[in-house]
């Protein structure tokens, strides 16, 4: 012990001596080990840590599919619900929910929560128990019941201080009473955001066998122990086939089937190759600022060289020598680790933030205990990764060798080789971090070009949902949605308005269909139609292009003959010969009537701008009015945002018990839709950058010391008749070969790595003749700067002093 401290009390002194080189070498491990740390934290949340569920192995979600409807992964009805509690052989439990936006009333203002209505089977499957009180029972399902709550620990913490003495507190949701019966544990908000779990309690109408085509439950399922997924596939297989059997109507000559996916794949499943992806590459810059730091220390030895033979001279050994050495380096690293802390508690924040919603489980993303373990490894890796070569070379200690090589001026070739060698390994680095960067910017910018079918910039959005409690008839939906619209229509600056029941970008809400006069062949089933229910003007307001026919009008009442907009999309598939217009259709729904095409608009990119238009009917709102009411509102000019204040004080004029929420532009809307690309564009490209900022550190400090090194070379050359120009290129000719060695082994890495990147990509090929060839000529250009300060001062090198220098 006392010997490591004798080498650290060493070690600080001989630094000390030296502070633009600690000063770099700190700064390039602090990023490096900072990165690593921010993108791990998240790494850590998302995919490492275990969901807080009794072995969430075991736990999958339940999906059904209608491939010749191209329906996949929708939820179960009712009846299937039942069938799934017996009929299948490898599920040890099951539970289903509902997830609803409810109104929380009796406080100053109106909320809105993110309510879970469940079975009460759904917490034994997801295996937790409440840390206070009780979960609700199977009794408490039945209709006409006392209403009962759970509150997620987040809820109860933000909204009652975690007081205990919540439990048979009253709460008004939409309406009606509930009490509160108990506190789920910490981080058990499952689906994302729950903040109240209900009771489900079907409504008779959707408890009878004719509700089995309407899917509107999710469903959690436990396996039996030692039932593998494939296993449990199998089975459903089975359990799919009875089904066809037992109820042909539903499900025969129809590709219908049943498919598992584990919660984890359910949860996190979209971004886990990106999050992989990231961190490899952050280790990739990591592994640049090695680099950089042991070609540093390997010039710095080469200036101790003296000191090391003197101290072997008097006794040294090369162990004692490489351990004084390596001590040198772990202080390096240590001081750049907990600089990296610090950014790392930065870095964390902002990756969150600039994901936004689209990043699954964030709550659980922080730098916690595993994150700094992490750092701790990676700095203490990091100390031996740049620390051991340069040790080990500095500790072969020749005296004779160094006296004649010190007097010669001249470097010893094995260390120019390791400079040369870790400057290759930092452009080969780069290049692959440069590739990957080109491909998701050029990605990016593609996603962005993309024609959404609307037009985002100058709209405003808001969301209303109508309690059943207060608007449970048809009229008065119908009577709130017009008066709302009518009195933002009046509003200053407003230049149209409109609702549906779901915004662009804003995900599926397919049906399957028939149409008029056209028989389907035996066992044929339509690819479903995506189905909005619209004002008038919410086109308009979007500025969605007519193409043909006419927008939905005041005139599509509740009397009125069924009126139905569809898209390019819809028109072109069904009917390819342009005679839609005065087509009849009718959605497979339980209030659904026969409905006349009158007009075709453009296609809008409703599921995301990566994802194709899909067939899509738009139909009057006033023909079937809202409960959930979503705005879009138009302003003249100026930022939308600014009527927000007037948008709120006139839905409290309406009905001050119901609030507006998830209030934004629309182009904050699709900013968000695109979140977990923009992160990927963003972060490759500071890793990208960071990169190749480091190995242009590393080429100027390689041919700046080879320079230093060959000053008497350099002036015999000159006093033999060189020329400034000879000798300038002679030193851009020693940092392009490098450069050019790097350049050709990152191309076969990137060549290699870049398809794990076809999944990840939109509009862009993997093989992009363009970032492939971009690529290598920033870095020449960047390589041809850093080699140029150290060849512009080789030409200034004075003959006459340099042959007298010794």
């Amino acid at each position: 012990m006392e010997t490591l401290l004798q080498d650290v009390r060493y070690a600080l002194r001989t630094l000390r001596k030296s502070p633009g080189f600690v000063g770099v070498a700190v700064l390039a491990l602090a990023l490096g080990i900072g990165a690593n740390s921010a993108v791990f934290s998240v790494v850590n949340g998302v995919l490492l840590k275990p969901p807080p569920f009794s072995q969430p192995e075991r736990l999958v979600h339940v999906w059904g599919n209608y491939a010749k409807a191209n329906l996949k992964d929708i939820w179960v009805s009712v009846p299937e619900y039942r069938d799934y509690l017996t009929m299948p052989k490898v599920f040890s439990s099951v539970g289903v929910y509902v997830e609803e936006n409810v109104t929380l009333t009796g406080g100053d203002s109106p909320e809105r929560l993110h309510a879970v209505f469940s079975t009460a089977s759904l917490f034994p499957t997801l295996g937790v128990s409440p840390v206070l009180g009780r979960a609700f029972t199977e009794e408490e399902e039945t209709p006409g019941r006392e209403r009962v709550l759970l509150l997620t620990h987040k809820a109860w913490r933000a909204r009652f201080a975690e007081d205990p003495k919540v439990l048979g507190r009253e709460l008004q949701l939409d309406g009606n009473t509930y009490t509160v019966v108990g506190v789920l544990p910490p981080g058990v908000e499952y689906p994302a955001g729950a903040e109240v779990y209900a009771p489900f309690a079907p409504p008779a109408d959707k408890t009878a066998e004719a509700t089995r085509g309407n899917h509107y439950l999710a469903m959690v399922a436990r396996l039996k122990p030692g039932v593998s997924l494939p296993a449990a596939q199998a089975d459903l297989v089975r359990v799919g086939q009875e089904m066809e059997t037992l109820y042909p109507g539903n499900y025969k000559d129809l590709g219908w089937s049943i498919s598992v996916k584990s919660l984890e794949d359910q949860v996190v499943g979209g971004v886990r190759g990106t999050l992989w992806l990231l961190l490899g590459a952050v280790g990739f810059v990591l592994l640049v600022a090695c680099g950089s730091v042991a070609n540093l220390l390997l010039a710095r030895a080469a200036t101790r060289e003296r000191e090391v033979s003197i101290r072997a001279a008097l006794g040294a050994g090369r162990g004692r020598l490489v351990a004084q050495f390596l001590t040198e380096s772990f202080v390096l690293s240590g001081v750049g680790g907990t600089l990296g802390l610090l950014l790392a508690v930065w870095g964390t924040d902002m990756l969150v933030a600039m994901v936004g919603e689209g990043l699954p489980r964030a709550t659980e993303v922080r730098l916690d205990v595993t994150s700094v373990l992490f750092t701790l490894g990676v700095t203490m890796l990091t100390g031996v990764v740049f620390g051991l070569v340069p040790a080990l070379q500095s500790s072969r200690v020749d005296l004779s060798a160094t006296m004649r090589e010190g007097s010669r001026g001249t470097q010893g070739r094995k260390s120019s080789r390791l400079r040369s060698g870790l400057v290759v390994g930092q452009v080969a680095f780069a290049l692959v971090l440069l590739v990957g960067a080109g491909l998701f910017m050029r990605s990016f910018h593609a996603l962005g070009n993309v024609d959404a079918g609307f037009t985002p910039e100058g709209v405003l959005t808001g969301e209303v949902t109508l309690p059943a409690a207060n608007y449970g008839t048809p009229e008065a939906k119908r009577a709130f949605q017009e008066e709302l619209l009518r009195r933002v229509r009046a509003l200053p600056g407003v230049e149209s308005a409109g609702a549906a029941n779901m915004l662009p970008l804003g995900g599926r809400s397919d049906t399957s269909f028939d149409i008029e006069g056209r028989e389907r062949a035996p066992g044929e089933m339509w690819p479903a139609v995506e189905t909005r229910f619209a004002t008038t003007d919410y086109l308009s307001a979007l500025r969605v292009r007519l193409l043909d026919g006419r927008m939905l009008q005041e005139t599509d009442g509740p009397e009125a003959a069924g009126a139905v907009v569809i898209n390019k999309a819809f028109a072109d598939l069904y009917w390819p010969k342009g005679n839609a217009l005065g087509q009849r259709v009718k959605l497979h729904r339980e209030d659904s009537r026969w409905t006349t095409v009158v007009g075709i608009v453009e296609d809008l990119r409703e599921w995301g701008l990566d994802t194709p238009a899909r067939p899509t009917a738009y139909y009057a709102a006033a023909q079937t009015p809202l409960t959930y009411v979503k705005l879009a509102v138009r302003v003249k000019q100026g930022k939308p945002e600014s009527l927000r204040t007037a948008l709120e004080a006139e839905l409290r004029g309406l009905d001050a018990n119901l609030p507006m929420f998830n209030v934004s532009s629309m182009t904050q809307r699709v900013d968000q839709s695109i979140g977990s690309r923009r992160l990927s564009a963003v972060l490759m490209g500071l890793f990208a950058g960071t990169a190749l900022l480091l190995a242009a550190l590393g080429i100027s400090g390689v041919i700046g010391y080879s320079v230093a090194q060959r000053t008497r070379e350099m002036g015999i050359r000159m006093a033999l008749g060189a020329g400034r120009g000879d000798v300038l290129m002679l030193v851009l000719r020693q940092g392009l070969g490098l450069v050019g060695v790097g350049l050709g082994v990152g191309l076969v890495l990137s060549l290699g790595l870049v398809r794990l990147l076809n999944t990840l990509l939109f509009g862009v090929g993997t093989y992009d003749p363009w970032t492939f060839g971009a690529v290598p000529l920033v870095l020449v250009g960047v390589a041809l700067l850093a080699t140029w300060l150290p060849a512009r001062r080789a030409t200034r090198v004075d003959p006459i002093i340099a042959l007298k220098a010794d």
